[in-house]
């Protein structure tokens, strides 16, 4: 009698395969072939569950987004409410260099997102909520009155993200430039630039807000 494969267990294989492949490789070679050649199984065990390449690379797409935001949780469950889980969510985005981040799987995802209308819409989803959980955990600071509530929550938002994308790309390209000390205060002073601190805070240790030339 044929083995049962639980189909669901099996494209997550292929699609942390699908990564694994462009990690090592780049996007380029992350074809049908060589992914089956990966994980020693015919071309037809991927063409059963995916039509293309593009579905392929999508599915990874998904999976490493799922995955990232299932480390996301538990960070935020570690860290204490209001103002260190705002830190945390940041500071989780900006991973030390050398970290399983994949910075390269993520480059080629993000670059083909801009011609693929299948990662297009994973990267839309992923970056929603992203944004929802910082919108969240801002929230929850302002509730605590450990920062000012935002005159506008989605601009805040939305610096905030972009800020730490920069500081991950640089940390990517220029990791010894950045040891984890200098890492976190530059969160910090993103932060503190975005959001001010709330009037309960600690008197000498509020930070004076800053205004930070966001790259281009």
């Amino acid at each position: 009698m044929p083995k049962r494969v639980d189909a669901g267990q099996r494209r997550s294989e292929i699609a942390a395969l699908v990564v694994d492949v462009i990690q090592r490789e780049g996007a380029a070679s992350a074809t049908v072939r060589r992914v089956s050649e990966a994980g020693g199984f015919s071309i037809g065990v991927i063409t059963h569950y995916f039509r293309d390449k593009d579905e392929l690379i999508a599915c990874a797409f998904d999976w490493l987004a799922e995955r990232s935001f299932a480390e996301l949780d538990t960070t935020l469950a570690q860290a204490g409410p209001g103002l260190p889980r705002l830190h945390a969510a940041l500071e989780f985005m900006v991973p030390r260099q050398g970290a399983s981040s994949f910075p390269a799987v993520w480059l080629s995802l993000w670059s083909g997102a801009m011609h693929n209308p299948g990662l297009a819409s994973v990267h839309r989803r992923y970056y929603a909520r992203w944004r929802r959980i910082l919108g969240q955990c801002i929230a929850e600071a302002a509730r605590r009155a450990e920062v000012e509530p935002p005159p506008a929550m989605a601009d805040a938002v939305d610096l905030l993200a972009a800020g730490v994308d920069g500081l991950w790309l640089a940390v990517t390209f220029e990791g010894g430039r950045f040891s984890g000390p200098r890492r976190r205060r530059l969160v910090s002073q993103l932060l503190a630039s975005v959001v001010r601190s709330g009037a309960s805070a600690a008197g000498p240790r509020v930070l004076a807000r800053t205004r930070v030339r966001m790259p281009r």
